[in-house]
């Protein structure tokens, strides 16, 4: 795919040493890959209603993407199997009753077995009741295993990077995106930028751009507005003639949160090519900076027409992140 240079490198680490400022012992680095999550609970509850809560509630299918991924890797293991290497896991989820336990107890700890770890413990007294607990808890613990995983991989870019940054310029302000090993700058022009990492099979990019005019408020027609214009305008196909745009035959999820003091409006969808063949998923997010009053969009977004792509777009998302104000 053509467009100022697309390039692409798929990261996929298997173990990560990125520690936590809460350890205070040497621990081992985790074990496994990007987006599995181990869960410790027995085969008859596993194949009950307490496992498909799980199934349905903490890994339910993703929105956005061509075809079906479930949001993490699932592997059950019995509790009497649960030893030597599995105790090192990067995220842990144990569930099982007590006999006599009062209200269900969801808890949440890092750290206990391995540097980064997430152990997410579920109690009940029966099994109805932890299928319930599942049920009510399963958005929070999906959450709290994705906020894991991101930073996890937002420490091991940035290592990557070292020192490096690629910069974007707007009303002379400036922005901030780390630049891993293995991306390179697509283009870099007043308001708006773009970085790439190619393989043979994939391509990950992650475009900001800050407006030209200031605004009080932004959601998610303006975002959807502004993601689509600057897809159009930069992104093109190899032909040149055919450009990016947001599929409209599949509906785009938008939410709002706010996360380190900032207020954000994400969206997340399919993207296409208009008057070509390829297509995949994006995510866009938004925040207006205080000081300058200006939207600033960063857009991730991955092609990958024979690979799975929840992983390639959690790298993304993680790098997207990245995004700061650049201080003087």
């Amino acid at each position: 795919m053509r467009r100022n240079t697309f390039y692409l490198f798929l990261m996929l680490p298997l173990l990560f040493s990125c520690g936590d400022s809460s350890v205070t012992r040497t621990l081992p680095n985790v074990t496994g890959t990007t987006g599995e999550v181990l869960v410790v609970m027995d085969k008859q509850m596993w194949d009950g209603s307490p496992g498909l809560a799980i199934r349905e509630q903490v890994s339910p299918f993703l929105l956005g993407l061509p075809q079906p991924e479930r949001a993490f890797t699932l592997m059950p293991v019995n509790p009497e199997g649960f030893r030597d290497i599995y105790v090192a896991h990067r995220n842990i989820i144990q569930a099982g009753t007590e006999e006599g336990l009062g209200d269900p107890v969801v808890t949440y700890t890092r750290n206990r077995w391995a540097e980064t770890q997430l152990v997410v413990a579920v109690k009940a007294a029966d099994t109805a009741s932890l299928a319930a607990c599942i049920r009510e808890n399963g958005e929070e613990i999906r959450r709290r295993i994705n906020d894991a995983e991101r930073g996890r991989l937002t420490d091991w870019l940035t290592n990557s990077a070292g020192r490096e940054r690629s910069v974007v310029s707007a009303g002379g302000n400036e922005w901030e995106l780390v630049m891993p090993a293995g991306w390179k700058p697509d283009f870099n022009r007043e308001g708006i930028m773009m970085i790439s990492a190619e393989t043979p099979a994939t391509t990950q990019s992650v475009m900001v751009s800050v407006t030209d005019r200031t605004t009080s408020r932004i959601g998610c027609i303006e975002l959807a507005d502004l993601a689509q214009k600057r897809m159009s305008a930069e992104v093109k196909g190899p032909d040149g003639g055919s450009f990016m745009v947001i599929e409209q035959k599949v509906p785009v999820s938008c939410r709002s949160f706010r996360r380190s003091g900032t207020d954000y409006i994400e969206m997340r969808g399919l993207w296409t090519l208009e008057g070509g063949f390829m297509g995949g998923p994006f995510i866009s997010y938004a925040f207006i900076d205080s000081a300058t009053a200006r939207a600033v969009v960063v857009t991730g977004f991955v092609y990958a027409p024979r690979e799975d792509k929840r992983e390639l777009l959690r790298q993304v998302e993680a790098l997207m992140y990245t995004v700061k104000k650049r201080q003087e």
